[in-house]
């Protein structure tokens, strides 16, 4: 009768606890795709990354001034620049260039668009994409979005494999790190 006691006080705090969990995640926002002619208005801009010259950790978020939403990065107040009341052209034309800022070889840059918990836009995500053969994979960025009180909430990581990668430092190109 213990041994029960104990497993569903266990139980019940594990159900309680991951409650607890979604309630603080908020509603996850989902991307679509995106064309620049869509652009039009004022934006905010959020510049994620560029540090040093080797970071691929790169992301810039447009978000709409007349939207209904702000948007914030999920991180330290110095890893990004915000910039305010920027006209569409110039905000798309800084963001391209902002996130070609590192010395990997971009094979191309993606925009997409962030929806809103009823499908409207809240703003546009702009993410380079690198040669495959930098890293296995062009798209090495995680972004998600969540509706939170009333604003979304922006968390930018690396794909776990790009991570651990970059972790282990540059390869002598015979299946190993140099150095290790």
């Amino acid at each position: 009768m213990k041994t029960l006691k104990i497993v569903l006080s266990a139980t019940c705090i594990l159900v309680l606890a991951a409650m607890l969990q979604g309630c603080m995640a908020g509603k996850q926002l989902m991307t679509g795709p995106a064309d620049p002619s869509e652009i039009k208005g004022t934006y905010t801009l959020l510049l994620y990354g560029c540090h040093y010259p080797t970071q691929i950790q790169d992301v810039a978020i447009l978000v709409d001034e007349a939207g209904r939403y702000p948007v914030s990065i999920y991180d330290l107040d110095t890893s990004y620049t915000v910039k305010k009341g920027i006209p569409a052209g110039q905000a798309l034309s800084e963001a391209e260039r902002f996130v070609r800022c590192s010395t990997n070889r971009i094979w191309r840059t993606e925009m997409r668009k962030i929806l809103d918990d009823s499908g409207g836009t809240i703003g546009y995500e702009i993410r380079p994409l690198y040669m495959p053969v930098e890293f296995g994979i062009p798209d090495v960025i995680q972004v998600s979005y969540s509706l939170q009180k009333g604003e979304v909430r922006a968390y930018i990581k690396l794909f776990p494999d790009v991570e651990r990668q970059q972790d282990m430092g540059p390869s002598d190109g015979r299946g190993s790190s140099s150095g290790k």
